[in-house]
């Protein structure tokens, strides 16, 4: 399967490069007051504002990704199914590589309270877990579908 495997607070993951419409480096987002701490804010997609996830505050807990030159923002879209779609942006310390990552021989960790992480598969024989976008966003309602730029206005206005 493509994959895109990316780094986050030292750790790595592989997300299906199916669910990937853009790489582009790290872009400020506009605060969202009041959102989770990994929810680093907004950005505008031709448009749209899409959420922008700090994977190292979401992935680690705590901290962020910081500003480097490797420093990337994945745009993710889980593509309609179900009558839901998600569209927000990843922000990670960096992409490592695009490759065929074979699913065969992955171990199956278990992520506690992340559903949303999945089998541990290797690349270049280091490891790096699952990600399932849709999974994600199911888990976070905020996620779910694109905001439009109006109804962010209305909410700052509040």
């Amino acid at each position: 399967m493509r994959t895109f495997v990316f780094v986050a607070a030292g750790h790595r993951y592989a997300l299906d490069a199916s669910s990937v419409q853009a790489v582009h480096p790290l872009v400020r987002a506009r605060q969202v007051p009041g959102g989770p701490p990994w929810l680093a804010g907004v950005i505008d997609v031709h448009g749209e504002f899409v959420p922008l996830i700090d994977a190292v505050a979401l992935l680690a807990g705590s901290g962020t990704v910081e500003r480097t030159l490797g420093a990337r923002v994945l745009l993710v879209d889980t593509g309609e199914g179900d009558g839901t779609r998600a569209r927000f942006a990843l922000a990670v310390d960096r992409v490592e590589a695009a490759a065929d990552v074979d699913d065969l021989g992955a171990w199956h960790a278990g992520a506690g309270g992340a559903a949303w992480l999945g089998a541990v598969v290797q690349h270049r024989g280091l490891p790096a877990q699952r990600l399932d976008p849709g999974r994600l966003a199911d888990g976070f309602p905020q996620l779910a579908a694109p905001a439009s730029p109006a109804a962010l206005v209305r909410k700052d206005r509040s």
